[in-house]
């Protein structure tokens, strides 16, 4: 029976201190297509490998310079897609498992007959080749892994630089805010900028769903609401950059929830449109918390949302705060709009500080949803 052409092309050493059996182990496989090289030593067999590359090696367990295992030890460091089979005239488990713990493929007891002497090179230059394309397959995806990696860590950093950088101090006014991801990218943002008139545009929003998508649609969503900037009434700046935003969102089955004011620093009139978001308080100094009340649908349920913009005054002292739904994994208590946000938030000095006490260990844990909170004081 003779091998296919690709394992004719496979090379054999065999490393046998009996010279004649170690001739009629050669003449058996070359007879089957193999080519074949002999080593009656330790020293022999060395020589061989550094010049040659085997596919299987069937070695000795015991030469007359030295033992098998060594070689063993050897070859796996310096050939290691050599597959070993270690050959004995001793039936010792004990030696077999030490065979297979040293890295060879099978542990075989002699006499060897030439079916088997065939079956057992032929199985193992299969296992062989199946290990070196297992391995080629781990090497491929961990290649593409590491491609993801590094393009996901791009996109990370390109989406954390499209945040404005915290805190933002002006006369009459101090706005932070805190982002953690739940994943590299996220689909939450915030954002704030001036306005020729001296006013304060801010906006958080969640785009539903995470990773990549939710990502690209927060970049259409920031993007779209800055486009919009000066727009008056705000209603209808979030109305406008709903259709830039529809198309996308339409795609992506997705929606977004906002929160879009528009601060005056001297008056202390504050504009807002809540689209679906919800998670909005006005703190009264030290004391007293408000709702607002003036709610729209998210970006993106219904075509025809008619958005709706609510009126508030900041005094001195007083502050908005924003945040998305992944707070509430950190603190559940503030799923119940009614409850107070707690003392140390309303005691803090700087709206750094707010957003810090609210947001604090998020970065410490693994996260289910992305955690941003905004913070807006009149100072």
């Amino acid at each position: 029976m003779a091998v296919s052409a690709s394992a004719a092309s496979q090379r054999v050493l065999v490393v046998e201190d009996e010279e004649p059996l170690a001739r009629v182990m050669a003449r058996t496989l070359r007879s089957r297509g193999f080519e074949c090289d002999v080593a009656l030593s330790g020293a022999e067999a060395r020589k061989l490998i550094e010049t040659q590359d085997y596919a299987i090696a069937l070695l000795d367990v015991r030469l007359p310079d030295e033992s098998g295992y060594g070689l063993l030890e050897e070859m796996r460091s310096v050939r290691p897609d050599t597959a070993v089979v270690m050959i004995s005239g001793v039936d010792d488990p004990e030696l077999g498992t030490a065979a297979l713990e040293h890295g060879a493929y099978a542990y075989h007891v002699k006499p060897v007959g030439a079916t088997q002497l065939y079956l057992l090179v032929v199985n193992n230059i299969r296992r062989r080749s199946l290990e070196l394309e297992h391995r080629a397959s781990l090497d491929r995806l961990e290649g593409m892994v590491a491609e993801r990696t590094e393009q996901m860590r791009r996109a990370a950093e390109l989406q954390s630089g499209m945040l404005p950088a915290s805190p933002f101090k002006a006369d009459g006014f101090e706005i932070a805010a805190h982002f953690t991801a739940a994943r590299e990218i996220s689909g939450d943002f915030y954002d704030w900028y001036r306005s020729a008139d001296r006013r304060v545009t801010a906006t958080l929003g969640d785009v539903m769903g995470k990773g990549l998508p939710a990502s690209l649609m927060m970049a259409t969503a920031r993007a779209a609401l800055r486009g919009v900037a000066g727009v008056a009434p705000l209603d209808s700046g979030v109305k406008q950059a709903a259709g830039v935003m529809s198309a996308a969102l339409e795609v992506n089955h997705a929606y977004v929830t906002v929160f879009h004011c528009s601060f005056d620093p001297q008056s202390g009139e504050l504009d807002y449109v809540d689209a679906g978001h919800g998670h909005a308080r006005i703190l009264r100094g030290a004391t007293a918390q408000e709702l607002l009340g003036e709610r729209s649908a998210p970006i993106g349920i219904f075509p025809d949302t008619q958005f709706v913009t609510g009126k508030v005054s900041l005094r001195p002292g007083d502050s908005l705060v924003v945040f998305s739904d992944g707070l509430l994994e950190l603190r559940p208590d503030l799923a119940t709009k009614e409850v107070q946000l707690p003392y140390e938030v309303r005691r803090a000095q700087t709206a750094q500080e707010m957003v810090d006490i609210l947001a604090q260990g998020a970065r410490d844990q693994e996260l289910f949803d992305d955690v941003t909170v905004l913070a807006l004081k009149r100072i």
